[in-house]
């Protein structure tokens, strides 16, 4: 077998974990799983340890969970910046923020990919020439000419 053929089906860690976060309707749990670890970060790194220890453990965390989700550099350390600020605040680990947040944007998302899906299917409706945006068309069979 060829070496670039080799090369070519090798998925890159980036493309994986970026494809488990996709928007497309459906729950994915990645960022919900993501988000507990920096909730259990924040919970490890409680009392006066949490003050010095908050700002390394989390901001660490915070920015490779964002980098391995596929966010620019820039966002990746802006969100760094802020689960530091998180992990090293008291009184805020009998709360799970991250978590929280993330649930509501998980479906936030997913209610806005459903409202998308009704206005395709809407404008599908009207032209039943083709087939609707996101429907994947498989042929069974011999190739036909």
């Amino acid at each position: 077998m060829p070496k670039d053929n080799a090369q070519a089906r090798k998925p890159s860690l980036q493309r994986t974990t970026a494809a488990l976060i996709q928007p497309d309707g459906a729950l994915r749990w990645a960022p919900i799983i993501a988000a507990l670890a920096i909730d259990l970060a924040d919970l490890a790194t409680a009392g006066p340890l949490g003050l010095a220890m908050g700002i390394f453990v989390g901001g660490t965390l915070t920015t490779v969970v964002a980098a391995a989700g596929g966010a620019r550099l820039g966002r990746a350390l802006l969100l760094g910046v802020l689960g530091a600020i998180y992990c090293a605040l008291p009184l805020t680990e009998a709360l799970p923020m991250a978590t929280l947040l993330t649930m509501v944007h998980a479906f936030a998302q997913r209610k806005a990919a459903r409202e998308q899906a009704r206005e395709e299917d809407g404008a599908a409706d009207s032209s039943q020439d083709s087939a609707p945006l996101g429907v994947r068309v498989v042929q069974a069979g011999p190739a036909q000419r």
